[in-house]
């Protein structure tokens, strides 16, 4: 999958979670007090990044300066974690993924992922 394929998952993802309710309580429990999430991805030719703020997911061109947590991979490695079929844990350990920041954000977008998906 290229980057624009894995951009397109995403902004998938974005426009599902902003329509399902239930997906937007989640947002609004990962951003909690926080004015919002920034996730930053290196994926193939290209950069994106997602920024979460109460019940609204985008997907944004290009670098942001300063993301809570920046998703280094292949953009294949980026679906087959977020779609289950691979564990972080596995693409960590080979190095085939990198979490930069606070990695545990990557979990609350896993959960995000994973209501747009049992919505569907």
């Amino acid at each position: 999958m290229s980057a624009a394929g894995i951009r397109k998952f995403m902004e998938a993802v974005a426009m599902k979670a902003n329509r399902d309710e239930e997906t937007k309580r989640t947002m609004r429990e990962w951003v909690g007090r926080y004015h919002g999430k920034i996730i930053q991805f290196e994926t193939d030719p290209e950069n994106f990044y997602l920024a979460v703020q109460n019940d609204r997911m985008e997907v944004r061109p290009g670098n942001n300066p300063s993301p809570d947590l920046t998703i280094r991979a292949p953009s294949k490695v980026i679906v087959d974690v977020f779609t289950g079929r691979r564990r972080f844990g596995d693409a960590m350990r080979s190095w085939d993924l990198l979490l930069i920041g606070a990695g545990h954000e990557a979990f609350q977008l896993s959960r995000v992922i994973m209501a747009v998906m049992l919505a569907a």
